[in-house]
Order: structure tokens, then C-alpha cells, then sequence
């Protein structure tokens, strides 16, 4: 499972060398806990096909890819191979928990033998993102489900004494060990605040979550600090504008923040196919506006994941969505670091 090469795909229809690029995305095909609809693990091939077509979304279009240099790592198709055999056990395993059987009735090598490769695929990604961050280059994940970042958090952790993870997306993933697996899908956060370095949580846009999940969230009161969408909705019923609750958001962001995109963080029209879908959420003109303001704030972002975006009968759809918050994180990121200007 290794990545073995060091070339570059066409990320956004630029070529552009891995040595002259200042931002480094690597692809994770990766869906082996998923507890729901599966396709996630298509997300990085989908997206980087869609992303040829992007000249058209901004006045800078491109141009702006080009001049700050992202470069996309090959697709590991080595890893999408082993992620689609070990989905066939873990899909009957899951099936056979929803249907009432306990833990201990059901085969411990399956979860013995997902978490191995799993933590394998989390120092793979880990190696990989501290060679790039040891010259100096920015990295993003692109999954895959939502387990995939946390070796790319790991490594950021070794270049940064403390930092801030600033999540979107529909579900708090608190869980511990989620259906028994340790590096489940639902369990990434939980696993992010195993971390010291990690100072704080904040998730924005939370609408589906459990009597477990609050109670985890009150317990790190002063930690984790979350923003529900329904509140946001209220808010904006009654007259608040997004720029003030942008505001609040950003009051509670430290320096340095790490963006962990879960793509159902958005309203789901606009992921109709991804894994967990849930009614409301964020527009994607808010999220963007929100990432300008934080850059706007003085804040660096010092990396991001973008995952669970999963291609079906809308394929170029989902893609194209997550093609273009591709583009935004690059684009933030970059320009909270200086290396660009926002577009």
C-alpha cells in the first residue's frame, strides 16, 4: 500500500511538477468501514476527472491553480484494490451487528484484520505527507470515507506544537471503535482528540448526532465547541446575517487551523450520493465565504482533508461539487499562507 511514485496527475486540467508545486494533495481511495451507502472510495478519481472542467467557475479560473502549483499524487489504485476486498467482509459484518448480534458472536479477526490495514494506510499517508511537509509544501487529503486524514493530522502534529481542527460536516464522528472498528469513518474525531496538539474542535453544521455524541461534546466543553445547523436556521429566520455568524465562528479559531471537510456537511442536494446524506445543511456559497473570512481574519490554515464524495446517478454532479470545495480549500489554504491571493 504503498505510493509509489512521485509524478503528478493533471489536478484542474494544470500540469504541474511536484517539485514546483506548494500544495500536494493526496489521494485516498478508501471506504472499508462505511456503515451506510458505499462509492467513496471512487470520490478522488470522479473529482479529479471533473476538475478539468473548471476554468468556468471563477473569474480566475485555473489561473489561479496554476499560480499557486497543486499538484495531485497518482490515484494508489493498490490501496482501492485491497479497500474493495476488505469492504466484502466488513459489509456482512456490519449487516450482521444491525441485525441484533453481539460482538462476541461474530468473527474478531475481521476487525483484527481491518484495523491493521487500516493503521498501515495511516502511516503510509502519515510518511508520505511528513516527506512533503519537510520540503516546505502544504498537504490536503482527498478521500475516500472520513477515516483517511488522520495520518495527515498525525503528521501536522509533529510540524506544529498546537493547532485547531475546524470540521464541516453533518455528524460529530465521536464515536469509539464505531461498530468495533478502531479507525472507522464515525470515529475520526474521536480519534483527532486523542491528539495534545490538538487544542480544539470546532464542527460546524452538525444535524445528525446521538445522546452519546452530546454527552461527549459537554464532557470537552471548552474544547469542542459546536455550531448546529438548526441554530443556524433559527438565526437566520430571525434576521442574523451569515457574515456575523461567520463572525461567531471565527472567534473561536485559534492561529492555525486544519479544515477536515466531510462533503455531507453541505446541503444534500448538493451531495445527493454520498454516504449519509441528512436534510439541511450549509450552501456552498456560505462555506466558501466563511473559509474567505477566516483567511481575511489573519488565520493559516496549515492543511485539509475533503472526503466522502461519492459518485452515482448524479455522478457529475457530486463530482463537480466536490471538484470546485477542492479548489476553494487549495485556494484558502494557500492564501492564508501567503502563496496566492484569494479566488
Amino acid at each position: 500500500m504503498k505510493l509509489l511514485t512521485h509524478s503528478s496527475t493533471k489536478l484542474f486540467g494544470v500540469a504541474c511538477p511536484i517539485e514546483k508545486a506548494s500544495v500536494i494533495i493526496i489521494p485516498v481511495p478508501w471506504e472499508v468501514t462505511v456503515s451506510s451507502r458505499s462509492g467513496t472510495a471512487l470520490g478522488p478519481e470522479s473529482i479529479l476527472r471533473a476538475s478539468y472542467e473548471l476554468g468556468t467557475m471563477t473569474r480566475h479560473g485555473a489561473s489561479g491553480i496554476q499560480e499557486l502549483g497543486v499538484a495531485m499524487l497518482p490515484i494508489p489504485h493498490d490501496w482501492k484494490t485491497l479497500s474493495d476486498t476488505l469492504r466484502h467482509h466488513t459489509v456482512g459484518y456490519i449487516h450482521a451487528m444491525e441485525l441484533g448480534f453481539e460482538k462476541s458472536s461474530l468473527k474478531k479477526s475481521i476487525v483484527k484484520k481491518i484495523d491493521h490495514y487500516a493503521y498501515q494506510l495511516k502511516e503510509d499517508i502519515k510518511a508520505k505527507a511528513l516527506a512533503y511537509l519537510k520540503e516546505d509544501k502544504l498537504v490536503g487529503i482527498l478521500g475516500g470515507d472520513h477515516s483517511v486524514p488522520l495520518g495527515l493530522i498525525e503528521a501536522l502534529a509533529e510540524f506544529h506544537n498546537n493547532f485547531c481542527v475546524l470540521q464541516i460536516d453533518a455528524h460529530p464522528g465521536l464515536r469509539k471503535a464505531y461498530r468495533g472498528f478502531q479507525y472507522s469513518h464515525a470515529s475520526i474525531m474521536h480519534n483527532v482528540l486523542q491528539l495534545p496538539h490538538i487544542t480544539r474542535l470546532v464542527q460546524v453544521g452538525l444535524r445528525s448526532y446521538t445522546t452519546q455524541d452530546l454527552q461527549v461534546i459537554a464532557a470537552e466543553e471548552g474544547r469542542i465547541f459546536p455550531f448546529f445547523d438548526s441554530d443556524f436556521k433559527r438565526e437566520r429566520f430571525q434576521g442574523v446575517t451569515w457574515e456575523k455568524i461567520c463572525a461567531t465562528i471565527i472567534d473561536t479559531l485559534p492561529e492555525r487551523i486544519y479544515i477536515s471537510f466531510d462533503i455531507d456537511g453541505l446541503d444534500a442536494k448538493l451531495c445527493p450520493s454520498t454516504g449519509t446524506p441528512v436534510p439541511g445543511g450549509l450552501e456552498f456559497d456560505e462555506v466558501c465565504y466563511l473559509f474567505e473570512q477566516i483567511v481575511e481574519a489573519g488565520k493559516k490554515i496549515v492543511g485539509f482533508d475533503l472526503c466522502e464524495v461519492a459518485p452515482g446517478e448524479n455522478m457529475d454532479w457530486d463530482a463537480q461539487v466536490g471538484s470546485r470545495i477542492l479548489y476553494k480549500l487549495a485556494m484558502v489554504m494557500g492564501a492564508s499562507q501567503g502563496k496566492t491571493l484569494l479566488g
